[in-house]
Formats: structure tokens, sequence, C-alpha cells
């Protein structure tokens, strides 16, 4: 296998492999030889045309096998931590059949870590490239039939579709025009008449693959037959309508539904517009443009939904790993991503199984009629997750639509994989219902996310999995203890990961900090093996451009980085390319008091710091935080020190503004001369400084706490001020970051109990602890001192020219 043989002979993978160029040349080119194939036999770079009407592009394989002068075998590369993709498959596949004709043997889509070879005339799968002898064994067992002109068309749309992804937003965004503007549909509405032009579509082209005739959904066939029938194009689009309603009879609720567009020329011009492109299998595309274009700005509403990206499903999906005969459920299922990605995940494994083709029918069967399960909320987001599933193979006919939370659809302990993306924060105040749950007895409203995890526990199998995206206040703010609590005794933790901030802002706008949470629902048969290790991962990129409005993707993503490292279990942490952390804690360090990555994973590194400094302590052994309160009064003057005032990294303050208690707020701590500040607020930044000295108290914000030494063992008081430098030091930093809560960095605070109790400072000896101790008061008070000689000097300076300066107004020099 391609792994193996990376393992043996590319010992420096990860560091040298990047980009596809490199997969081909340094990995592909050489695995090839070593199978037998010579460089008479390979071809790079081959370009062919592909033409749809009046539309055209040109595709280019990567490598390209030739055994007696025909292609038998197209190689498609892929970047080592890009994810593979169906569409990735399809598009080989696609490739390989119209490079020859007979059409080539196999396509291939590797990236080094996975790898998946197709049949193009049985569909069968495998992960292993053959080598020339089974190559030749293979040309020759192989029926090789000539594709029909209907199909080469079809196949020829799925490539067009596949490469002109920006061509596709257009007519998307055109037909969204049309519809609105010349068939006077409301913006409201116009997603629901899309789905059913979207129907049709895809019932057409499922037609075509079923060898059931020629695609009508085509303005000639349309046009010809409005004319024999001496009727208009619309009247001829409604009977497709009609015959697939019919093929789907379950679609739509309402058996009556009709097309509302009555305007003959917006349906020729959507049926022209959309008329090169193939939906099957390259759904993903259509409905990422759909949601764009159609959704985006009106979908989040009161039930505060939010599209899944991609990368998220596929990484949840195969973390999920969900087998063949396994029934996953989507709870609150949208356009259908997560069932989207677990039929073409399970689907693989079927294609790529050793059984009789009998058998493999049997079990794809099984899957589309009783393994994909889905409930939604929104009416026309269920009609579009059924048609997404039509898209990508069927699955469709177990989808619900009502809430889910009060549905009798969904039966208790009967699912093997839940994955969800549920509304968060939403409160839900049906007492009806809540009294079915543990988490809303006796109460008037409950949080949805929370309630929709409890229901996914409900209906899961014993020892089975959920993964769920979640706000990652639920994992690690002191409000949801009461949730983690009970979610610890119904389940065991699997995997947290900590995404970063702006991850859903290109897919509705929510700037919540989220996670992904996996756990196993706890059983009470004694062959329940608890699982011993929970993978934790802090993700810094996630394939596409965070923050943005628009969805932007790009090559860095640690999710790929994270799959291959959750392959082994290992000690302490590791990073990804991007610098994402990650790692493995045993279950028995997790508990209820944060059960997010960044707090699990500063446990790891706290043991990480025992071996490189040998000695380490919790923060809260060598001094505590005293906040005292102070409340101004109007006509009484203070020092008054802001955060900016202390400068970042090194912590120095070179003036203390004067001002008169209405200049400013009400509500302040005090600090003293010689206490050492600790800005709890965007921690990153690393505002710790040492108060100069006043002629009486001052006044700071109350994102500053005030360290106060206590006796201890490890640090004599007249050392005291090693603590503040021990604060600024990086290791304690990370820490410190890690254990912040909060919507975003900037917003991220540290808590008392988490610095005290979860921060380790490394215990020095006592004559380093004197040196920096000693240094630091001194640079401190010496800055400080000739801060207000300098101020002193200048305000006087002024004073002889002529104006009137006030130093007690200045921030600093």
């Amino acid at each position: 296998m391609i792994k193996q043989w990376i393992i043996e002979n590319i010992p420096d993978f990860n560091t040298t492999i990047h980009t596809e160029e490199d997969m081909k040349i340094k990995i592909l080119l050489p695995y090839l030889k070593s199978l037998g194939y010579v460089d008479e036999e390979l071809r790079f770079e081959n370009g062919i045309d592909v033409q749809i009407g009046t539309k055209k592009t040109k595709v280019y394989s990567d490598i390209e096998v030739i055994i007696n002068g025909k292609v038998e075998m197209v190689i498609d590369a892929k970047r080592p931590r890009r994810a593979l993709a169906e569409k990735d498959l399809l598009q080989a596949v696609s490739y390989a059949k119209l490079i020859d004709t007979p059409q080539a043997m196999y396509g291939v889509v590797c990236n080094g870590i996975d790898c998946v070879v197709t049949d193009t005339y049985t569909g069968r799968r495998s992960v292993e490239i053959p080598t020339k002898p089974q190559l030749l064994r293979a040309i020759d067992k192989a029926k090789k039939p000539i594709m029909k002109e209907v199909d080469l068309r079809e196949v020829e749309s799925v490539l067009f579709t596949l490469h002109n992804s920006k061509e596709l937003y257009k007519v998307i965004q055109d037909s969204k025009d049309v519809i609105e503007r010349r068939a006077l549909i409301r913006s409201d509405q116009s997603f629901r008449e899309m789905t059913k032009v979207l129907l049709v579509k895809m019932n057409e082209e499922r037609r075509v693959r079923a060898g059931e005739g020629n695609n009508r959904f085509n303005i000639d066939y349309v046009s010809s037959k409005a004319r024999l029938n001496e009727v208009e194009e619309i009247v001829v689009f409604k009977e497709l309508f009609e015959d697939a309603k019919a093929k789907y009879p379950n679609i739509y609720t309402d058996e009556n539904e009709q097309i509302n567009i009555t305007d003959n020329l917006c349906i020729c011009h959507l049926i022209k517009n959309l008329e090169p492109f193939s939906f099957l299998g390259t759904g993903d595309d259509i409905k990422g443009t759909v949601y764009e274009i159609f959704l985006k700005a009106t979908l989040r509403g009161e039930f505060d939904q939010y599209f899944t990206p991609r990368e998220i499903v596929e990484f949840m999906v195969k973390c999920a790993d969900p087998n063949i005969g396994d029934v996953v459920l989507d709870p609150a299922c949208g356009s259908g991503g997560f069932l989207i990605q677990a039929f073409n995940y399970v689907n693989a494994q079927i294609a790529s199984s050793n059984g009789s083709e009998i058998e493999n029918n049997n079990k794809f069967k099984n899957l589309i009629d009783k393994c994909l399960w889905g409930h939604e909320a929104d009416y026309d987001l269920h009609v579009l997750a059924k048609i997404n599933l039509i898209m990508h193979g069927d699955g469709w006919n177990n989808i619900y639509q009502g809430d889910t939370l009060s549905s009798d659809k969904l039966p208790d302990n009967y699912f093997d994989v839940v994955l969800a993306n549920p509304p968060f924060t939403i409160p839900y105040s049906f007492e009806d219902v809540l009294q079915n749950y543990e988490l809303g007895l006796d109460k008037t409203a409950e949080e949805l996310d929370i309630l929709f995890v409890e229901k996914s526990i409900n209906v899961l199998k014993e020892g089975c999995d959920l993964y769920i995206v979640l706000p990652e206040g639920l994992l690690n703010n002191k409000k949801y203890l009461y949730f983690r609590q009970w979610l610890l005794k119904k389940t065991d933790l699997l995997m947290s990961i900590s995404l970063p901030e702006g991850a859903f802002i290109p897919f509705g706008g929510s700037v919540s900090k989220t996670c992904i949470l996996g756990v196993r629902k706890k059983s009470s048969l004694s062959s329940y093996v608890r699982p011993q290790h929970v993978f934790l991962g802090k993700a810094v990129e996630i394939g596409y451009e965070l923050g943005k409005k628009n969805y932007k993707p790009h090559n860095k993503n640690d999710f790929a980085e994270f799959e291959y490292m959750m392959s082994e279990i290992f000690q302490g942490l590791r990073y990804t390319s991007n610098k994402a952390e990650c790692g493995w804690i045993d279950q028995t360090m997790v508990s209820s008091y944060r059960i997010d990555a960044n707090y699990l994973m500063n446990k790891i590194n706290s043991q990480l710091m025992k071996e490189q400094y040998g000695k380490v302590v919790p923060l809260g052994e060598v001094c505590t935080i005293e906040n005292n309160s102070v409340n101004v009064k109007d006509d009484v003057d203070y020092y008054y020190l802001e955060v900016p005032d202390i400068s970042p990294q090194t912590g120095t303050i070179t003036n203390i503004r004067r001002v008169k208690g209405r200049d400013i707020g009400d509500s302040f701590h005090k600090f003293y001369t010689g206490d050492i500040l600790f800005t709890r607020i965007n921690p990153r930044i690393s505002r710790v400084a040492i108060a100069p000295e006043l002629k009486e108290y001052g006044i700071v914000s109350k994102e500053v706490y005030r360290i106060v030494y206590k006796d201890n063992t490890y640090i004599n008081e007249k050392n005291k001020y090693v603590i503040c430098a021990l604060l600024q030091n990086e290791n304690v930093i990370k820490q410190i970051v890690r254990l912040s809560t909060g919507s975003s960095s900037s917003r991220a605070r540290v808590q008392v109990e988490d610095l005290l109790n979860d921060v380790y400072i490394p215990i020095l000896s006592e004559m380093s602890q004197k040196q920096i101790s000693d240094s630091i008061y001194k640079m401190s008070k010496e800055i400080w001192d000739q801060s207000q000689k300098l101020l002193e000097t200048y305000q006087k300076n002024q004073e002889l020219l002529g104006s009137k300066i006030d130093i007690n107004e200045f921030r600093g020099i």
C-alpha cells in the first residue's frame, strides 16, 4: 500500500510534501515505478476539451498510465493535508471515462494518506493502486461496453460542473433574480420555487443514469414538445414536475404542491441556464451555492440556523466512522450535509467491500431505505435535504419535518450514530415538552442546544456515539456546570475540538465561539468497555478564510492533520503545520469542571512543564487574588489607571492620570503602591505590571486582578516580584490563553479559579528568584521615576512658552 511505502521510503513526508506537485513528483512517480510501470507508460498534464452546448472548458489529468497505446488508469494527485471529497473521486472517474474509447479502466485519487481506486465499469472501489501485472489482468477480464451518447453527455456535464464553480454561482444568482424579478415571486418564497426546479433537473439526470431515456431538462426538448402540443413551455415543464413528484411522492408534505411560476420566459431562461450543469454527485457545490444565494441572508431568523461547512461535516463524519448497517441521524438536519457525507462514507465502504454484486446491492438498499434519518424544523430546508440526498444517490425517505424535541418519529435507543449542529442558545419554553427532558424538568425554559444534546443521547443505542457542534461556553462556562455534570453521568468523552473564531461567519454570520464534541453513551452491559483516551485539538485553520462574510476556501486545514495524528495514541502535545495543538488525555483526568479542549490540553502541558523545569506548582500556591471594589464619587479626585496604560509584554507604566469621579465609570478595583497587577482580558497581549509609587490608592478596571503574595515554601516574600516575571513568561502565557473563555480572543478572559488552580509556574533557585525579582522591580521603578521627571520637565518648558499643560491628563510618555 502507498501509505506503508511512504513510511518506509519518505521518512520526512510531513515536512517535505506540501503541494500537489510534490505529491505527484516525489511520491506517486517513484511509487508507480515500484509497482512495475516505466517512464514510457506515463503521461502528465494531458488536457481534454469538454463542451456542453455553447459552453466549453478544458480539464487536465495529473498522471495517465498508458498500456498498449491506450490510457487505462488516470491518477489525480491531491495535497497530503487535503481530505478527499466525493467530488474528487467523481472527477477522476469522469476524466477516466472521457479520456479514451473504450474508457480507462481506473480512476484514482491519492493524497498519500488516503487513496481511492475506482473501477470505471463496475464502480467498485479499493484502496490500493494496482501493480502493472494486476492492471494487465484487470484489462483482460473486463467487459468494456462503449458508452452511449446520452451517457457520454452526462459525464461531460459532470466534469463541466466540477470545473466551473464560479460560472455555477453566477447561474444560480441569475436564477434567483429571474424568479423574483421576472416571475414576481417574493424573495422569501423564491427558494421554494428553486427547489422545484432542482427536483425536476435531478429527476431527469437520474432517469438517464437508470437508462430510462434522454435528459428532458433540455430547452430543445421542452420547446419542441410545446410546439407539438401547441402549448407554452411552462406547461411542459409542469408535466416534468409532476413526473418528479410521482417518482418521489413524499418530497412535499402537500401532494398538490405546484409550481407557482407563471411566466413562460422565466421557465425557459432557467432551463437554458441550468441545462449544462450536472447535479448528481456534485451536490456539495449546488447545495453550497443555493444556500449562499437564496438562504444566507434570511435563514438565521428566530431559530438561529446556520449552514455547516463541508470541511467540518467531513471531519465529523470521519471521526464518527459509521459502518455498513449503522443507522445515522441528524436531528437538526438543515439541507442534509451530515447525512449526505454519511451516505458517501458508507457507500464507499460498500463499493470497496468484497461482497458479491447481490450482497452489495442489498447493503446499498438497506443504506438508503433504513439507515439515513433526519429531522428539520424548517419546511423548505427539509425539502432541500430530501433533494440533496436524491442528488447524491437516495436515502431521503426518513427525513421528517417539525419540532424535533416533541417529535415521535425518532425512537429512543435506536440509532448507532448521531451527527448534529443544532440551533444555539435559543430559549425553548414549551413547558409540556420540557417535562419530557431531565434538563427541562420544572423549568419554564431551557436552551435548545442543551435539549438537542439530551434528545440525541436518548435516541442513541447504548455504547454508540454522538458528534455535535456546540457553543464552547457549554464546555467551560460555570453557568453550564449542571449540563456537564449531567452529560458525564450519561456519556464518556471521546473528543473535544476547539474551532477557531469566525468559523461560522461565512455561513450565516454567527460569531459564537464553537467546538466539536464527541461522546459515547454509557452502557449498563458488562461487556461495555469505557474509552480510555480522549482526543483534544485546537484548530487554527479549517480550510477556508475565517471571519469573512463570504466563503473563500484555501489550502490550510488542520482537520486533515488531526485525522492523521488520531491514528495512534501519543504522549504530550503535537502541532500541525499551522501550529494547531492536539493531544490525548486519559479519561480519568476528565471532570465536569471543564471539558473544553483548551483546558484539558493545559493539563497535558503541565506535565510537559514538569519535565522541562523539574518542579512546577499551581500559581495559587504562591499568591492569591484580592479584588477590593470601590464605587467612585463624582467630586473626588482619583489616580485612574486604564488597561491601555499598561504596555503589552513588558508591563511598563509611565503615568497615571488624576481625574474626577464624574469623568469615569462608577465601579473599579483598588490597587496600592507595589501591587502586582494582572490584566485578565485578552491575556495573549500580557499586560502585567508593578504598581508605581502613589500618594494614595489608585483605581483600575475590574478587568485587572490584584495579585497578592501569600506565605509559602517556594518563593520568599522578599523575592515576590519574580511572580510578575513568571506571569510574563511565554510558557505561562500559553497556559493562561488556553484557559481563557469568551466569544473571541480579544474579549477572552481568564477566571480567578482557573488562573490560581490551573496555571503552573516553574520554581527556580532562590538565587535566580532574587535576581529576577530585584531587577524587574528596579527597572519598573527607574522607568516610572524617569518618566515622571520627563513629564514634569515637559510641563515646565511648555509653561515657559505660554502653554498650559496638565500632565495629570497624560496616559504616559
